[in-house]
Protein backbone atom coordinates (compact mmCIF):
# COMPACT_ATOMS: atom_id res chain seq x y z
CA UNK A 1 0.00 0.00 0.00
CA UNK A 2 1.74 3.53 -0.72
CA UNK A 3 1.91 6.11 1.45
CA UNK A 4 -0.18 9.10 0.67
CA UNK A 5 1.93 12.75 0.41
CA UNK A 6 0.94 16.46 -0.32
CA UNK A 7 3.41 18.97 -2.02
CA UNK A 8 1.97 22.53 -1.20
CA UNK A 9 3.08 25.20 -3.54
CA UNK A 10 4.36 28.18 -2.10
CA UNK A 11 1.90 31.54 -3.51
CA UNK A 12 -1.06 33.20 -3.35
CA UNK A 13 -2.06 31.51 0.88
CA UNK A 14 -0.64 33.27 3.81
CA UNK A 15 2.44 32.08 5.47
CA UNK A 16 0.27 31.71 8.80
CA UNK A 17 -2.01 29.24 6.65
CA UNK A 18 0.74 26.69 6.04
CA UNK A 19 1.16 25.06 9.21
CA UNK A 20 -2.76 25.08 10.15
CA UNK A 21 -3.22 23.05 6.65
CA UNK A 22 -0.11 20.83 7.13
CA UNK A 23 -2.14 19.78 10.08
CA UNK A 24 -5.73 19.51 8.64
CA UNK A 25 -4.08 17.51 5.59
CA UNK A 26 -2.18 15.58 8.45
CA UNK A 27 -5.86 15.00 10.09
CA UNK A 28 -6.97 13.19 6.93
CA UNK A 29 -4.38 10.96 6.97
CA UNK A 30 -1.36 11.80 5.07
CA UNK A 31 2.17 10.18 5.49
CA UNK A 32 3.84 13.22 4.34
CA UNK A 33 3.68 16.69 3.85
CA UNK A 34 5.95 18.87 1.15
CA UNK A 35 6.85 22.20 -0.11
CA UNK A 36 7.90 22.80 -3.84
CA UNK A 37 10.78 25.13 -4.08
CA UNK A 38 10.57 28.05 -6.80
CA UNK A 39 10.72 31.66 -6.17
CA UNK A 40 8.27 32.68 -8.80
CA UNK A 41 5.27 30.50 -9.38
CA UNK A 42 4.78 28.14 -12.41
CA UNK A 43 1.22 29.77 -12.97
CA UNK A 44 2.40 33.88 -12.61
CA UNK A 45 4.27 35.95 -14.70
CA UNK A 46 7.71 37.45 -14.23
CA UNK A 47 7.14 39.85 -12.30
CA UNK A 48 5.33 37.40 -9.38
CA UNK A 49 6.84 36.50 -6.49
CA UNK A 50 6.13 33.41 -3.91
CA UNK A 51 7.18 32.78 -0.43
CA UNK A 52 10.49 31.61 0.53
CA UNK A 53 10.39 27.82 0.88
CA UNK A 54 13.34 26.94 3.17
CA UNK A 55 11.30 29.70 5.68
CA UNK A 56 7.87 28.40 5.68
CA UNK A 57 9.52 24.81 6.23
CA UNK A 58 11.25 26.28 9.59
CA UNK A 59 7.59 27.43 11.01
CA UNK A 60 5.85 23.90 9.55
CA UNK A 61 8.19 22.13 11.29
CA UNK A 62 6.36 21.74 14.48
CA UNK A 63 3.48 20.38 12.28
CA UNK A 64 5.08 17.29 12.03
CA UNK A 65 7.10 14.96 14.84
CA UNK A 66 4.53 14.51 17.11
CA UNK A 67 1.70 13.75 14.35
CA UNK A 68 4.32 11.23 12.78
CA UNK A 69 4.57 12.41 9.30
CA UNK A 70 7.47 13.21 7.29
CA UNK A 71 8.38 16.69 6.22
CA UNK A 72 10.46 17.47 3.32
CA UNK A 73 10.83 19.61 -0.16
CA UNK A 74 10.33 18.69 -3.69
CA UNK A 75 12.26 20.23 -4.94
CA UNK A 76 14.92 22.41 -4.22
CA UNK A 77 16.99 23.90 -7.40
CA UNK A 78 20.61 22.93 -7.18
CA UNK A 79 20.80 25.52 -9.77
CA UNK A 80 20.28 28.81 -6.91
CA UNK A 81 20.65 26.05 -3.90
CA UNK A 82 24.02 25.54 -3.06
CA UNK A 83 24.60 22.23 -1.54
CA UNK A 84 26.60 23.31 1.43
CA UNK A 85 23.70 25.24 3.04
CA UNK A 86 20.82 23.52 1.28
CA UNK A 87 22.42 20.54 3.67
CA UNK A 88 22.82 22.65 6.75
CA UNK A 89 19.40 24.26 6.29
CA UNK A 90 17.86 20.32 5.88
CA UNK A 91 19.77 19.19 9.37
CA UNK A 92 18.22 22.13 11.14
CA UNK A 93 14.92 21.56 10.26
CA UNK A 94 15.27 17.92 10.82
CA UNK A 95 16.99 18.74 14.66
CA UNK A 96 14.21 20.84 15.34
CA UNK A 97 11.68 18.15 14.03
CA UNK A 98 11.68 14.33 14.25
CA UNK A 99 15.03 14.02 12.84
CA UNK A 100 13.86 12.75 9.03
CA UNK A 101 13.98 15.10 6.35
CA UNK A 102 12.94 14.22 2.78
CA UNK A 103 15.48 16.89 0.81
CA UNK A 104 14.25 16.84 -2.79
CA UNK A 105 16.75 18.11 -5.39
CA UNK A 106 15.88 18.37 -9.10
CA UNK A 107 18.46 20.51 -11.94
CA UNK A 108 16.23 23.80 -12.38
CA UNK A 109 15.57 25.42 -15.36
CA UNK A 110 12.30 27.53 -14.64
CA UNK A 111 12.87 29.75 -17.14
CA UNK A 112 11.63 32.77 -14.55
CA UNK A 113 13.55 31.41 -11.64
CA UNK A 114 16.64 31.12 -14.42
CA UNK A 115 16.14 34.91 -15.23
CA UNK A 116 15.66 36.19 -11.45
CA UNK A 117 19.16 34.71 -10.75
CA UNK A 118 20.63 35.81 -14.05
CA UNK A 119 21.23 32.12 -14.76
CA UNK A 120 22.09 32.15 -18.85
CA UNK A 121 23.42 28.39 -19.01
CA UNK A 122 22.39 26.00 -21.79
CA UNK A 123 19.89 22.93 -20.69
CA UNK A 124 23.76 20.77 -21.42
CA UNK A 125 25.56 23.05 -18.97
CA UNK A 126 23.01 22.99 -16.03
CA UNK A 127 22.82 19.22 -16.23
CA UNK A 128 26.59 18.74 -15.89
CA UNK A 129 26.34 21.17 -13.02
CA UNK A 130 23.67 18.77 -11.25
CA UNK A 131 25.59 16.42 -10.96
CA UNK A 132 29.05 17.82 -9.41
CA UNK A 133 26.45 19.25 -6.91
CA UNK A 134 24.33 16.47 -6.67
CA UNK A 135 28.04 14.99 -5.88
CA UNK A 136 28.78 17.47 -3.13
CA UNK A 137 24.75 17.11 -1.43
CA UNK A 138 25.85 13.42 -0.90
CA UNK A 139 29.00 13.90 0.90
CA UNK A 140 27.52 16.85 3.10
CA UNK A 141 24.28 15.03 3.65
CA UNK A 142 26.24 11.56 4.99
CA UNK A 143 28.39 14.32 7.36
CA UNK A 144 25.39 15.96 8.44
CA UNK A 145 23.46 12.70 9.30
CA UNK A 146 26.55 11.22 11.03
CA UNK A 147 27.65 14.77 12.75
CA UNK A 148 24.11 15.59 14.19
CA UNK A 149 22.14 12.07 14.30
CA UNK A 150 19.53 12.77 11.70
CA UNK A 151 18.31 11.07 8.70
CA UNK A 152 17.83 13.03 5.83
CA UNK A 153 17.70 10.96 2.68
CA UNK A 154 18.08 12.77 -0.85
CA UNK A 155 15.18 12.24 -3.38
CA UNK A 156 16.15 13.66 -7.03
CA UNK A 157 12.88 14.99 -8.96
CA UNK A 158 13.41 14.52 -12.61
CA UNK A 159 12.45 12.04 -15.06
CA UNK A 160 15.47 12.43 -17.77
CA UNK A 161 16.61 8.96 -18.67
CA UNK A 162 20.01 10.45 -19.74
CA UNK A 163 21.16 12.08 -16.87
CA UNK A 164 18.85 12.70 -13.80
CA UNK A 165 17.76 8.83 -13.55
CA UNK A 166 21.46 7.69 -13.71
CA UNK A 167 22.13 10.24 -10.73
CA UNK A 168 19.30 9.14 -9.16
CA UNK A 169 20.65 5.55 -8.90
CA UNK A 170 23.87 6.66 -8.08
CA UNK A 171 23.34 8.86 -5.47
CA UNK A 172 20.03 9.30 -4.01
CA UNK A 173 17.83 7.46 -1.57
CA UNK A 174 14.35 8.40 -3.33
CA UNK A 175 13.50 9.29 -7.23
CA UNK A 176 10.17 11.49 -7.25
CA UNK A 177 8.75 11.47 -11.49
CA UNK A 178 5.87 12.87 -13.03
CA UNK A 179 2.60 11.22 -14.84
CA UNK A 180 1.08 9.67 -16.91
CA UNK A 181 1.32 6.05 -15.84
CA UNK A 182 3.36 4.80 -18.83
CA UNK A 183 5.65 7.40 -18.38
CA UNK A 184 6.64 7.22 -14.60
CA UNK A 185 6.91 2.76 -15.36
CA UNK A 186 9.01 3.49 -18.01
CA UNK A 187 11.28 5.59 -16.02
CA UNK A 188 11.38 3.27 -12.89
CA UNK A 189 12.41 0.60 -14.96
CA UNK A 190 15.78 2.33 -16.02
CA UNK A 191 16.27 3.36 -12.46
CA UNK A 192 16.02 -0.20 -10.75
CA UNK A 193 17.77 -1.55 -13.98
CA UNK A 194 20.43 1.00 -13.07
CA UNK A 195 20.59 -0.04 -9.70
CA UNK A 196 20.13 1.93 -6.38
CA UNK A 197 21.40 2.27 -2.71
CA UNK A 198 19.56 0.38 -0.31
CA UNK A 199 16.18 1.32 0.65
CA UNK A 200 16.01 3.73 -1.96
CA UNK A 201 12.10 5.08 -2.26
CA UNK A 202 9.60 5.82 -5.40
CA UNK A 203 7.12 8.12 -5.86
CA UNK A 204 4.89 10.05 -8.71
CA UNK A 205 4.02 13.65 -7.93
CA UNK A 206 0.40 13.86 -9.48
CA UNK A 207 -0.33 17.75 -10.37
CA UNK A 208 -3.78 19.50 -11.17
CA UNK A 209 -2.43 19.36 -14.70
CA UNK A 210 -3.00 15.71 -14.81
CA UNK A 211 -5.72 13.11 -15.69
CA UNK A 212 -7.74 12.02 -12.94
CA UNK A 213 -6.11 8.81 -11.19
CA UNK A 214 -6.88 5.40 -12.19
CA UNK A 215 -7.40 3.93 -8.92
CA UNK A 216 -6.26 0.52 -9.71
CA UNK A 217 -3.14 1.60 -11.87
CA UNK A 218 -1.85 3.97 -9.36
CA UNK A 219 -2.98 1.38 -5.95
CA UNK A 220 -0.66 -1.57 -7.55
CA UNK A 221 2.39 0.56 -9.67
CA UNK A 222 4.62 -0.41 -7.22
CA UNK A 223 5.27 3.35 -5.87
CA UNK A 224 6.48 3.65 -2.66
CA UNK A 225 4.38 7.47 -2.30
CA UNK A 226 1.94 8.91 -4.29
CA UNK A 227 2.11 12.75 -3.70
CA UNK A 228 -0.69 15.55 -4.72
CA UNK A 229 0.21 18.76 -5.58
CA UNK A 230 -1.56 21.45 -4.48
CA UNK A 231 -2.32 25.29 -6.03
CA UNK A 232 -3.97 27.35 -3.96
CA UNK A 233 -7.58 27.92 -4.67
CA UNK A 234 -7.45 31.51 -5.34
CA UNK A 235 -9.38 32.28 -2.51
CA UNK A 236 -5.74 32.28 -0.31
CA UNK A 237 -6.40 29.13 1.06
CA UNK A 238 -5.87 24.98 -0.48
CA UNK A 239 -9.14 22.93 -1.52
CA UNK A 240 -7.74 19.32 0.14
CA UNK A 241 -10.27 17.27 -1.94
CA UNK A 242 -7.91 15.94 -4.13
CA UNK A 243 -5.74 14.56 -1.09
CA UNK A 244 -9.03 12.79 0.30
CA UNK A 245 -9.55 11.33 -3.16
CA UNK A 246 -5.93 10.03 -3.38
CA UNK A 247 -6.05 8.69 0.36
CA UNK A 248 -9.24 6.53 -1.01
CA UNK A 249 -7.30 5.31 -4.09
CA UNK A 250 -4.46 4.26 -1.72
CA UNK A 251 -6.33 2.57 1.20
Amino acid sequence: MPKVGVQFQTHGVEPSRFVSVARAAVDLGVDGVFLWDHMIPFVGSAGDSAWETWTLLGTMVGASPALGVDLGVLVSPLSFRHPQILARSAATVARLGGGRFVLGVGAGGFVHDDRLFDDHRTRGQRMAEFGRRLETLREVVDDQNRRHGVDIRIWVGGDGPKVTIPLASRLADGWSGFAPYERWRTRKELLESAGTRPGTETSVLLTPNDAPVDDEMWRTSGADWLIRSLRPDGRGDFDLDPIRHLIAVAR
